[in-house]
């Protein structure tokens, strides 16, 4: 028996427009100040390495996420986001006290805080959405989400680095404070139904690795994840190889740059057009497009021509969000509520935890193969995995744990 889509009602557009108010400024403060932390270690200590250290702090809590999953489906979590965010809004704000090299470890400290406040809100979001809105809804905010990340990726870096050169990181550190201070307040603006209680507890280790029996018991998410996961690896693969290609246009190395804004602008349009492909085609479908872009923008990078790489990065920039957001819904469609939480953080460490071990395989293939070669390969595992993206069983009803 199938229920009825919900219908979209005023309060829920309401609720979208109080929560896109505050991820639109929060990813501004988030991006900025990304960028700004390695920036402001190195100009205390004048040491790359410790720069580079204090950027391992964003990314090390990821290792922890599907703890992370775990906690979110044991707690309220419209109370949850909001505790998270004003905890980091306190944390990010001591580094006005910031002044000297002796004092570097606070910038260690609080970019962990940072970083495990990423991880914590990710998921509670996630399963925040599928209790909240009707589908329809929660598809457009995903693509919106995605698309206000990538142009925060695209502005925010400049705001952060010309905020810290002319007022220094104590006033970077400030905006993001307060951006997290307005999530919070956007997330209590939230009028949305009762979440229900979370079921009664079970051994540890079967809880935690609950997210992942999930997918693996639920035949459609678990061919779209293993296909996402697969291609996502595959990317990882070829960044290395982004700058042979450059090289090869005989270009220099910051031109990347144009390259990188390319995607960006192909990643944004994806994002904020993902709903209605899904709404037309359904999610098979459009992982079949985003798996075709990126094999399309793949290839066209490896003619040599710079018109054509500049296309085949514009194509490129739709197919992992199209990947990923299609993964991202059907995790929330096929998925009961006390589960969301989990399943959302387990699908974020198959899809992006095998990044660092395929970029570091990129690193050492590039320096035996030819950038073209490489892409091909890309190109020709991309193709492969469409048909099976297509075979995923039209309908696989949520199951509890």
């Amino acid at each position: 028996m199938t229920t009825a889509p919900r219908t979209i009602t005023r309060q829920d557009r309401r609720n979208a427009r109080w929560y896109l108010t505050g991820l639109g400024l929060s990813l501004i403060g988030d991006s900025a100040l990304s960028l700004v932390a390695g920036i402001w270690a190195k100009q205390l200590t004048g040491s790359s390495a410790t720069a580079g250290l204090v950027m391992t702090c964003i990314y090390l809590p990821s290792l922890f996420g599907p703890v992370a999953g775990l906690v979110v489906d044991r707690v309220q979590r419209k109370r949850f986001i909001i505790a998270v965010n004003l905890v980091t809004a306190v944390a990010v704000g001591s580094l006005v006290l910031l002044q000297h090299r002796s004092q570097v470890w606070l910038l260690f400290v609080v970019m962990t805080c940072y970083g495990t406040s990423l991880v914590l809100v990710a998921p509670a979001e996630t399963a925040l959405f599928s209790h909240a809105f009707p589908d329809a809804l929660r598809q457009r905010i995903n693509g919106w989400r995605l698309g206000m990340q990538e142009i925060g990726r695209l502005v925010a870096p400049l705001v952060g680095a010309g905020l810290f050169t002319v007022l220094g990181g104590s006033a970077v550190a400030s905006l993001d404070a307060f951006t997290f201070v307005v999530a919070a307040f956007a997330t209590t603006r939230l009028r949305i139904p009762t979440e229900p209680p979370p079921p009664a507890r079970r051994a540890w280790h079967t809880e935690l690795n609950a997210g992942f029996r999930h997918i693996r018991d639920t035949p459609r998410l678990a061919r779209i994840v293993l296909v996402a996961a697969v291609v996502l690896a595959v990317s990882g693969v070829g960044v290395a190889a982004q700058f042979s290609m450059v090289s090869a246009l005989h270009r220099h190395p910051a031109y990347l740059g144009v390259f990188s804004a390319l995607l960006g602008a192909g990643s944004i349009i994806a994002s904020l057009t993902s709903a209605k492909v899904i709404a037309r085609i359904g999610l098979e479908h459009l992982v079949a497009l985003g798996l075709l872009a990126f094999a399309v923008g793949t290839l066209l990078r490896t003619t040599g021509q710079l018109a054509f790489a500049w296309a085949g990065s514009f194509v490129l920039g739709f197919a992992l969000p199209w990947v990923f957001l299609a993964c991202l819904n059907a995790a929330q469609e096929l998925t009961p509520s006390n589960l969301q939480g989990r399943v959302a953080a387990a699908v974020t460490f198959l899809l992006f935890g095998p990044q660092a071990p395929t970029q570091a395989l990129g690193s050492i293939l590039i320096a035996h193969l030819d950038y073209q070669e490489i892409y091909i390969a890309s190109a020709v595992i991309a193709a492969v995995l469409i048909p099976i993206s297509m075979h995923c069983s039209p309908v696989d009803p949520p199951t509890a744990a």
